[in-house]
Formats: structure tokens, sequence, C-alpha cells
């Protein structure tokens, strides 16, 4: 898809986290509270051990915040796109650096403020991450849309932007860490054109 502008690096078509992926990881956690923290604590385990750049950047945001059903959604949100990726490419997704969440990070914001600035754009950030990653961000908005009615007027709408924002570095991040089934890593050729 052709956008007027983006700062959003493509996300490779090999890089996409297949539905069925997300279903798959959503239908392995237990509903049982607390065998469900015990699978989001491996999970997280697993993130910090596999990926320790994108979970360091998680973890400073989640760190700070104060709202509790806020925090305990990053956290859920954090660890299911880590085992999303995962489950979809078990042997392609490779560990992104520093640099790999700086870009991210950096690429967003860029793309947030051309947006912000073009009255005539119609799409937000989050709706061309959702464009590359569409069963990703449909989880993760499906469930801050819970979180919103589960809390109501006491959710802190500004920590829950900060996560928000924060689970969607981590998407673009992971993306562009998935190796292409000949082991390249990196946006495709015809984007470098």
């Amino acid at each position: 898809m052709f956008f007027r502008k983006a700062a959003l690096r493509p996300v490779p078509s090999f890089a996409t986290v297949d539905n069925r992926y997300v279903q798959s990881m959503e239908q392995s956690l237990d509903d049982d509270d607390e065998k469900l923290q015990e699978a989001l604590d491996r999970g997280y385990h697993d993130f910090d051990s596999k990926q320790p750049a994108v979970a360091a950047h998680a973890g400073s945001i989640l760190s700070t915040l104060n709202d509790e059903l806020v925090q305990a959604l990053g956290y859920f949100l954090t660890v299911t796109v880590y085992l999303s990726f995962r489950e979809a490419f078990p042997t392609r997704l490779t560990t992104a650096s520093e640099d790999d969440v700086s870009i991210a990070e950096a690429t967003i914001e860029a793309d947030e403020e051309i947006r912000a600035n073009d009255p005539d754009e119609a799409l937000e950030t989050d709706d061309v991450v959702g464009i590359a990653q569409p069963a990703v961000v449909a989880f993760v908005q499906h469930h801050v849309e819970q979180a919103l009615e589960q809390g109501g007027d006491e959710v802190n709408l500004t920590e829950l932007d900060r996560v928000y924002r924060s689970v969607l570095v981590e998407i673009v991040a992971l993306s562009h860490a998935v190796a292409s089934p000949e082991g390249v890593v990196g946006p495709p050729r015809e984007a470098l054109a």
C-alpha cells in the first residue's frame, strides 16, 4: 500500500504475523489467573533473554506506571506481542538491538509528527502499523478497549497512551527483526530502490 507520507519503514510480507499465530498464542494462555500469571512470567523471562533491548525499553515504561490496571495491561501486551512473534517465527526472529529499538521509537515519533502536521491525513500512526501487522495490532487494540471498559473513568489515559506507544515500538522493532526465509534481515530490496 502506498502512503502519501510515512516515516515508518515498510514491513516485509515475510515478517507479517498471521492471525492464526495470534490465536494460537492466545489459546495457549490459561484463563485461570494463577496459571496465566505463570505463563506470562515464563514468557517475559524468555522475552528478556532473547530480546533484551526490546524488553529493556518496555520495562523502562512499565516501571514508571502508577495505574495498576494499565501496568498489568502493559505487561500482558508486551509479553503476548513477543509470544505472537515467537509463535509465528520460531527460527527466523533475530535479536533486535538497542539501535533497532531506537530507530523504531524515532520513526514512530516522526510518523506521528508528520500526521499531526497534515490536516488532510486520515490515518494515524497506529493505523499504519496495523496495516503492516493487522492481527497483532487488532489483538492489542481489543485488549486496550477491554481495559477501558473495565476501568472506566479510573484509567489513567496518559499512562495508557504511553503503554500503547511502547507496544507499537515493540511491534515495529520485532517486525524488522524477522529474517526472510533466505536468512536476510532488514527492509525488502524493493523498499530500498
